[in-house]
């Protein structure tokens, strides 16, 4: 069945990986200078459909031109936001390269989201839509549900962040041990960053405090966090319900708790209207755009739009409508 769905939505959608990658490298070639290659050891193979090799990471490196005490300099580690992809850093890698700081800057698509793998709803973060239904007890979520993946928070961010460190500290030479990083994220990127950094810290107080190896993690010198969602989550009292909302809103979070999310939508419209959805988007985000980055832009989100959803499905277990990161 999920074969049959994956053959209709490529169908339908006029998309699937191969188009995905091949539009990210038109829009890094066009729009960055510097050279960049794909470090093949670090991507998992995995079909159009996104329903194998689950650890598939997508990455995109450029480098610095090699000076006196090259190596020494820190790589900038670029990681995007929600609905979003690497080739939307395409304004900042030049002047990263060219600051002379820096030796290099590497771009990586969360898993389920832009050119990485897409696991199945079965297996991604889904917060059930059924959660007065059924068993459940603490904070485990009822076992009723459309999508048997039942991920609580914690597990959402699990699933971002444990591929995230085996690319940052398996085997492939992708990165060198002690190799000092400066990780930034952006919008929902930041505050996976940061949870990303908190958990390294836990890691080197243990193995401090138990006389371990603490070089085996990663040299993480600088945090950045360029508009982060994490505020601190509402309390009860201050939460207003449902019943409450205006009739538009009531329905924005009927939407949202059922994780009707926004690529949904475009996925709905197809091919050519869902081409003119990201236009009007990226239009009205970023309006100061030429036509050449306009076009490029808009085929490449076009592209990590409607690919399988996967990622997209952590919007209701780690944001609420208003953009807030749950801990």
């Amino acid at each position: 069945m999920a074969a049959i769905t994956g053959q209709f939505l490529q169908w339908w959608t006029k998309s699937d990986l191969s188009l995905l990658l091949q539009a990210e490298h038109r829009l890094l070639s066009a729009l960055v200078r510097h050279p960049f290659h794909k470090p093949s050891n670090n991507r998992l193979e995995r079909d159009s459909t996104g329903g194998n090799g689950h650890n598939g990471i997508n990455v995109v490196e450029f480098r610095a031109k090699e000076s006196a005490g090259h190596k020494s300099k820190p790589t900038v580690v670029l990681a995007h936001g929600f609905g979003s992809g690497l080739g939307f850093f395409y304004n900042n890698i030049d002047g990263l390269l060219n600051s002379g700081k820096i030796s290099r800057v590497v771009c990586v698509d969360w898993l389920g989201m832009g050119g990485s793998a897409r696991p199945s709803c079965w297996e991604s973060p889904v917060r059930s839509i059924f959660s007065g239904f059924g068993h459940s007890s603490g904070n485990s979520p009822s076992r009723f549900s459309l999508c048997n993946s039942i991920y609580t928070p914690s597990r959402a961010v699990d699933f971002f962040l444990d591929p995230f460190d085996r690319l940052l500290t398996g085997q492939g030479a992708l990165f060198r041990k002690g190799e000092p990083l400066w990780l930034v994220g952006h919008s929902l990127g930041g505050y996976l960053a940061a949870r990303y950094a908190m958990r390294i810290n836990r890691r080197q107080q243990s193995a401090t405090s138990s006389r371990e190896d603490t070089t085996t993690s990663p040299n993480l010198e600088k945090l950045i966090l360029a508009s982060p969602v994490g505020f601190q989550p509402l309390s009860p009292e201050d939460r207003i319900p449902s019943s409450s909302l205006p009739t538009a809103l009531r329905l924005v979070d009927a939407l949202w708790n059922a994780n009707f999310t926004p690529q949904s939508i475009v996925r709905i419209m197809g091919s050519s209207r869902g081409r003119q959805a990201a236009k009007r988007a990226l239009r009205g985000r970023i309006p100061h755009l030429n036509s050449q980055c306009s076009d490029l832009l808009a085929e490449y989100l076009y592209h990590i739009t409607v690919a399988p959803a996967s990622g997209e499905y952590a919007m209701n277990s780690l944001l609420e409508p208003a953009a807030t990161g749950e801990g």
